[in-house]
């Protein structure tokens, strides 16, 4: 039996449609996610650069070390 206690952990803040496009990334790649605060982001979007009103993709703290990679990525691609 694995005793180790997971959390879900926050990994990504910004608009809905790149949380959106970041959980299809990682659960392409076997990384369970969920979207946080999606309802307020569509509300206050001109808020949602990662601040107030930003939506939040969260994955359980033991995907971290797997999900990193595929974040780093996607913050270094610009041409979405």
């Amino acid at each position: 039996m694995n005793n180790t206690k997971t959390k879900p952990i926050e990994i990504y803040a910004g608009s809905s449609w790149k949380v959106e496009l970041l959980k299809t990334i990682l659960e392409d790649n076997n990384i369970k996610s969920f979207v946080k605060d999606k309802f307020i982001g569509t509300l206050t979007p001109h808020y949602s650069a990662g601040g107030v009103g930003a939506v939040k993709l969260c994955i359980s703290s033991g995907d971290l070390e797997r999900a990193k990679p595929f974040v780093k990525e996607f913050e270094k691609n610009k041409s979405y």
